[in-house]
């Protein structure tokens, strides 16, 4: 397996273990836990701003955000449609881009004001990261109520 088709796995992965996210955040039993609900949206909101700042970065492009955090609150059908769309780009690139071009360096600013240099490969490994560990911390905030039926495994993922 080529370093190219395993990014393209992992981020088909990072879709599909968000989109289930989203499943379960949807559910009438999440209506029960605002206080919950609220700190979790609130953490995928700040995944997301990462996710958009990274892909800005990739394409050379202007950032959107100030800040790696917003205190805004968050609609959760937007937020949806703004984790599809993002991931939607990622699936994309990792589909097209060549084991050559992710050893290009990004130079760029963190929100931090210090500044960042990584390759294209770095930034990918590290949006999956991010977003990885991030989840989990979504998944030690929402109760069981919310999340009984979320599966978030890698290893569930390749049996479908």
């Amino acid at each position: 397996m080529s370093v190219t088709t395993l990014l393209y796995s992992l981020y088909k992965y990072k879709a599909w273990s968000e989109e289930e996210l989203f499943k379960c955040l949807k559910a009438p039993a999440a209506k029960c836990f605002p206080i919950e609900m609220e700190k979790a949206l609130y953490w995928l909101a700040h995944i997301n701003i990462v996710d958009q700042l990274f892909i800005a970065r990739l394409q050379g492009k202007p950032e959107e955000f100030d800040s790696v955090l917003t205190e805004q609150r968050q609609d959760l059908g937007l937020l949806e449609e703004d984790f599809s769309k993002a991931n939607r780009w990622f699936l994309n690139y990792t589909q097209s881009v060549t084991a050559m071009e992710l050893s290009d360096p990004v130079a760029f600013i963190f929100k931090d004001g210090k500044p960042g240099n990584m390759t294209k490969e770095q930034i990918l490994a590290h949006v999956l990261s991010h977003g990885l560990q991030h989840r989990g911390s979504v998944a030690t905030i929402l109760p069981r109520e919310i999340l009984q039926d979320h599966k978030d495994h890698f290893t569930t993922f390749l049996k479908l």
